[in-house]
């Protein structure tokens, strides 16, 4: 069973900055997928990584 928890644990400015790095690499790299493949499951990946950045990103937003 998949679960819709999201778990952020940030210690400072500097750990915020690189899990918003890494998390925006994740975010690219599965919408250039779904880009290729069109798949349901890709989209549902893409629109949690979405989601994910908007947490640590109030004025990130994305429309598909």
């Amino acid at each position: 069973m998949k679960s819709n928890i999201l778990v952020l644990c940030l210690q400072d400015e500097t750990d915020c900055e690189s899990q918003l790095k890494q998390i925006q690499d994740e975010f690219l790299d599965i919408y250039s997928l779904y880009l290729k493949t069109g798949l349901s499951w890709i989209k549902e990946e893409l629109l949690q990584k979405a989601y994910q950045l908007h947490i640590l990103d109030p004025s990130f937003t994305f429309r598909i």
